[in-house]
């Protein structure tokens, strides 16, 4: 599944050179991208558990997010 996170502090290449390092160590994640402009982190995640984890390791590093926006998969239906 796919989400993405709004983070306020944001603001440059080193943010998104700290965020990716941390980011990069757990393993249930694949981070998609990194948007400056728009002050956000796109990824995949296998589980809420890795969602959690991605909370924690932003809080820790100082990057603590503002808001998540879950996606559903394509063509997925919920019953």
């Amino acid at each position: 599944m796919k989400a993405i996170a709004q983070i306020e502090k944001l603001h440059s290449d080193m943010c998104k050179k700290t965020i990716r390092r941390n980011l990069s160590r757990i393993m249930d994640i694949r981070i998609l991208d990194i948007d400056l402009e728009n002050k956000t982190l796109s990824f995949v995640y296998n589980s809420i558990a890795a969602i959690d984890k991605v909370k924690r390791e932003l809080w820790r590093i100082g990057y603590p997010l503002n808001q998540l926006i879950k996606k559903e998969p394509q063509g997925e239906l919920s019953v």
